[in-house]
């Protein structure tokens, strides 16, 4: 089983095994606000033996087809060759401090700006649609955005200063060349934008002790909350580590059996079109964008890269089914019900009956959702995972645009937290003229 060792590790690979990080320099302990990474690996290592020990033991079933059974075996004994390092990075005290700042502004007071104009620093409710080339590539609708500088979109955000809500404007400025979509990169964008309210947002002092007491931590010091939380971030950290286990699980099974395996086109078409939808499809067509536009975006989407992401995705949960079918795996109406009241603690217990009925989708993809990770656990109790201090390349951090106000930083990447899906403005019909 995986986990953290509790006797000294040998020179043979251990599941789930801590690697031995470098002495900090200088040596002594690390600051109390810190957390090195073998301390992040150590967790990582519960973690992952938690999750493990935590899975549904697992029968082979009886009534499964015999191409079920293949893909399964196939997908076992694949994993079982799989051999996984994930980055156990430390817990460095800018970290703790913006954990910290979140905490202020989850604890803080706002005031609105009633006729009054935006301020730099202030949060703002906006709509936004951007174009290039006379084509949207940014939407935005009712979405709180901090009025700071933004290192993708330079320029944006603080051009709203003075305007007093309700209030909208075009903007035009150029894409830097660090934009995430090389195609857009250079290019002069158009940005009509609509802002909707504004406020701003009072924060407690980081050494009140009423705050300190409102945080819920049991601590009484701001030093006593900083190493918390760095307890805090030492642990989510590591099960975001083995959440990178199983991601990483997933592609490598793809490169050793999936790559030449047959995959539906029209599968792929629908997971394509679904994951169009989510970025801005969805949006084009609550702002009434005509049905010709909304097929070009389609296309222009649809990418040999955005495909062949589609084409894995697809691959992947056909690969868990089967392995879910094969073993018999299944989710009771119990814990359904479960999961339901985990993430929406106000519904009270007799009224869980009554959301299924009216929502009986929930329902079905809690089912399969349920289904589909145990399948993946089970294929991750055959691979070898250990966990160290290897950095992560940069070209692995997902960036996007536009931060949604008063986010701050997860403990998996340290790249700010950002705004979902991307909604239109309202009424604009037609794209500005292009920049000259």
């Amino acid at each position: 089983m995986a986990g953290p060792p509790k006797k000294p590790a040998s020179s043979a690979p251990v599941r789930g095994r801590p690697q031995t990080a470098p002495p900090a320099r200088g040596g002594g302990a690390p600051p109390a606000n810190t957390r090195d990474a073998r301390t992040v690996s150590l967790e990582a290592g519960r973690a992952l033996q938690r999750t493990l020990d935590a899975a549904p033991s697992a029968a082979v079933a009886v009534k499964a087809e015999s191409a079920t059974r293949r893909t399964a075996d196939t997908a076992l004994a694949a994993a079982g060759t799989i051999t996984l390092s994930i980055a156990a990075l430390p817990i460095g005290a800018d970290l703790v401090a913006r954990r910290l700042e979140e905490l202020r502004k989850l604890i803080s007071m706002t005031e609105p700006r009633v006729r009054a104009p935006v301020e730099a620093g202030d949060e703002v409710e906006v709509d936004i649609l951007g174009y290039v080339d006379g084509k949207v590539f940014l939407a935005q609708q009712s979405a709180w955005l901090d009025v700071r500088p933004n290192v993708f979109l330079p320029g944006l955000l603080e051009a709203m200063v003075g305007l007093t809500p309700p209030e909208s404007a075009v903007f035009q400025l150029r894409i830097p060349e660090h934009y995430p979509v090389a195609e857009q990169r250079g290019k002069v964008a158009a940005f009509a934008v609509t802002i909707r309210r504004a406020r701003r947002r009072v924060l407690p002092d980081v050494d009140d002790p009423i705050f300190i007491q409102l945080t819920g931590r049991k601590v009484k010091t701001r030093a006593e909350l900083e190493a918390k939380l760095a307890d805090e971030l030492a642990e989510e950290r590591g099960r975001l580590c083995v959440d990178e286990a199983k991601v990483g699980l997933l592609r490598s099974l793809y490169v050793a059996i999936g790559v030449n395996d047959a995959v539906p086109d029209d599968l792929v078409d629908e997971e394509l079109r679904k994951r169009w939808k989510a970025h801005i499809g969805d949006a084009m067509a609550l702002q009434g964008v005509a049905m010709d536009d909304q097929k070009k975006s389609l296309a222009e989407f649809s990418t040999a890269h955005m495909r062949a992401e589609s084409r894995r995705t697809v691959w992947e949960q056909r690969c868990l089914e089967a392995v879910a079918d094969a073993h018999g795996l299944e989710a009771t109406e119990s814990e359904v019900h479960k999961i339901i009241t985990e993430l929406s603690p106000d519904i009270r217990r007799g009224d869980v009956e009554s959301v299924l009925y009216q929502h009986a989708a929930i329902s079905k993809d809690i089912v399969k959702n349920l289904r589909l990770h145990r399948a993946l656990l089970i294929l991750l109790a055959k691979a070898t995972v250990t966990f160290d201090a290897t950095p992560v390349p940069e070209n692995r951090i997902i960036l996007q645009p536009l931060p949604i106000a008063g986010s701050g930083s997860s403990a998996g990447s340290g790249a700010p937290k950002t705004s979902g899906e991307m909604t239109a403005a309202r009424g604009l019909k037609r794209p500005p003229p292009r920049a000259g």
